[in-house]
């Protein structure tokens, strides 16, 4: 296993800083590289007792044991067709229970119907599971209280982490995880740095940064997604001619994606009565649906949204 620097990963991808800590103490958590959403993946012995040190921290006793799977960007499923859905940053996964953990390195990132909505759809979906819900964030005021006994909400804040992080990974000997831990422990100092001023602080890094080439707009409310128009344009484009289409769009993460789809749908369903886009249908292709990417942002995340025309309206 060699790991991705931060050098690399920044000059691969142009991420934010709360993706970039995701993505690097995913690295660390799974000691491979990073996993494609919405799959389960096997937790490095080490990332397993950070877990359980976290989980402490968050809970107190009760870390579950086992040997639990690990989803970076954990899809928690619309109820109906109008629905979002939602989509925490992290899920350790039981067969009884989930610990729901959602990154935040931004306060202004942060959203008060988010949790609320994590608890309801997961509730929803895993009804038998116990469902604890940690919420990492830099110091901010964040109470929340679940309701009924089977779920437990914890906040904790970032600068609590460097200490742990330091304990289970002392001496980092394959190539590149010390880079990714400093990396790590450098972007959680940096939390008192405006998200302007975080990347500049990177120095020649910052400077070969690339960005994935999507058409910029925040019309659909996903800062950095295509526009709506631009998805409306490959949506009418599918309806005349029946074949289906992906939009190229790197997201940030997960629930940006669902935005977007949630975002199309909206417009594809207020089309008038008798257009062909009332036959189109926006859904999110995942790497264990039939069938390979579309997309360089399918292949790099295993995620894509795809338009496809189906032989009857579908929109009531």
């Amino acid at each position: 296993m060699r790991f991705e620097t931060p050098t690399e990963l920044l000059a691969r991808l142009k991420l934010g800083r709360e993706e970039y800590c995701q993505r690097l103490l995913t690295t660390l958590l799974l000691h491979a590289p990073y996993p494609r959403w919405n799959t389960r993946s096997v937790l490095a012995p080490e990332g397993a007792a950070f877990l359980r040190d976290l989980h402490e921290l968050s809970f107190g006793t009760g870390w579950p044991g086992g040997a639990p799977a690990f989803v970076d960007e954990f899809e928690l499923p619309p109820r109906d067709d109008a629905e979002k859905g939602g989509a925490p940053d992290y899920t350790v996964v039981w067969s009884d229970r989930l610990w729901l953990i959602e990154l935040k390195t931004e306060k202004g990132s942060h959203r008060a119907t988010q949790v609320p909505g994590y608890f309801e759809l997961a509730h929803h979906h895993y009804p038998e599971a116990r469902i604890d819900l940690t919420y990492l964030t830099p110091p901010m005021q964040a109470p929340y209280q679940p309701d009924g006994d089977g779920a437990r909400y914890a906040h904790v804040t970032w600068e609590t982490l460097p200490d742990l992080l330091r304990s289970h990974w002392p001496a980092p000997a394959t190539p590149g995880q010390q880079e990714v831990l400093d990396g790590l422990l450098a972007a959680i100092d940096s939390l008192h740095l405006t998200p302007m001023e975080w990347r500049p602080a990177l120095g020649a890094v910052a400077e070969v940064a690339t960005q994935v080439e999507i058409v910029t707009a925040d019309a659909a409310g996903v800062p950095g997604a295509p526009s709506i128009d631009d998805v409306m344009e490959l949506a009418a484009a599918t309806a005349e001619d029946r074949r289906p289409r992906a939009v190229d769009f790197l997201p940030a993460d997960l629930e940006d994606l669902l935005a977007l789809r949630a975002a199309a749908r909206e417009r594809l369903a207020s089309s008038p009565p008798g257009s062909p886009l009332r036959r189109v249908m926006p859904w999110i292709w995942q790497a264990a649906s039939m069938g390979g990417p579309m997309t360089g942002a399918g292949r790099e995340v295993g995620m894509e949204l795809r338009l496809s025309r189906y032989g009857r309206p579908l929109y009531g």
